[in-house]
């Protein structure tokens, strides 16, 4: 049984450890505001460039000569084709992009997305599907790096606050070598922003971009369909071309914040728990400490009140 004075000095310990968790929970749920903010202002831009993108895609003429040309939206483009898509039969080459944190504290928020991609590539490792794995944020490269995967790229330098500086190199990174042929596709495993208790861990597609190839002109319209006759100057295809370029690192952005603000709001949540776990810890070690110092003085007083009734005999 621990003694008084230790019971005394792991109060103190665990006092001390709550002040650390509650400091911790009040700045991240600062950090959490301005986070969430940034997130939901950048989520609509976000869906609405890629609607755009679906839209004007059918208006895109995409023939063979076009294919051969080596240009960015092209290279998009020949992607976008129903009979150009990977047949099951094909080797897949695909990057998996792990997004997690630098730092621990935030509950499960690192292990649900190194778990995901375990059973990601768990469920498509075959001698169709060769996986490689990237990592942004210290957590997940951490865990993967004395393991059997292929590592493909380790992106440290841009870790930290999130900026859209970083999010376009890093999406010129990814883009280049896709239109290298290294990788046949690229995927983003993160953990998208709910709110402040929950984040959940999402498996994005970001290349190639699946848009509706050109229908023919001999296609009738589906029950439903809108139709709809936009003038799109300079041209269909040179605004096409810009939404392309501008979509990437759009997207890397909107994914880095997601992933920051959960960041956030997991840290928050762990560290509000820590701090009403330490508070039980305290108060059942106080109640030890007082039941422990009245024994104690219960026994003191039986030795004195002994030693006076020994004196009088």
């Amino acid at each position: 049984m621990p003694s008084i004075k230790d019971l005394k000095k792991r109060i103190g310990t665990v006092k001390n450890t709550q002040q650390t968790t509650r400091a911790m929970k009040m700045v991240s749920a600062a950090k959490l505001r301005r986070a969430q903010e940034a997130v939901q202002n950048q989520r609509p831009y976000a869906k609405r460039i890629l609607n755009l993108i679906q839209q004007l895609a059918p208006t895109i003429e995409i023939s063979e000569n076009s294919r051969a040309d080596g240009s960015f939206s092209r290279i998009i483009n020949q992607r976008m084709v129903e009979e150009d898509v990977l047949s099951s039969d094909s080797q897949r080459k695909v990057l998996l992009v792990l997004v997690t944190s630098d730092r621990g504290l935030c509950g499960g928020f690192n292990s649900s997305v190194i778990k995901s991609a375990q059973r990601w590539i768990s469920g498509h490792s075959d001698k169709n599907c060769s996986v490689e794995l990237a990592f942004v944020g210290k957590k997940g490269y951490d865990f993967f790096k004395n393991r059997k995967v292929k590592v493909a790229a380790n992106f440290q330098e841009l870790t930290g606050k999130v900026t859209f500086k970083k999010a376009k190199k890093l999406s010129e990174a990814l883009v280049d070598r896709f239109m290298k042929s290294e990788f046949s596709e690229i995927k983003f495993i993160f953990n998208e922003f709910k709110n402040a208790v929950f984040q959940e861990v999402t498996v994005d597609e970001f290349l190639p971009l699946m848009v509706s190839p050109k229908k023919k002109d001999d296609t009738p319209p589906r029950e439903g369909d809108a139709i709809l006759d936009y003038l799109v100057k300079p041209s269909s295809a040179q605004v096409f071309q810009k939404l392309i370029e501008k979509n990437f690192a759009i997207q890397v952005f909107r994914i880095l914040l997601e992933s920051q603000a959960g960041e956030h709001g997991a840290r928050m949540s762990a560290m509000e728990n820590a701090t009403k776990n330490a508070s039980e810890m305290i108060r059942k070690l106080t109640l030890q400490y007082n039941k422990q110092r009245q024994a104690s003085i219960t026994k003191e007083l039986l030795e004195i009140i002994a030693g006076s009734e020994s004196q009088k005999c």
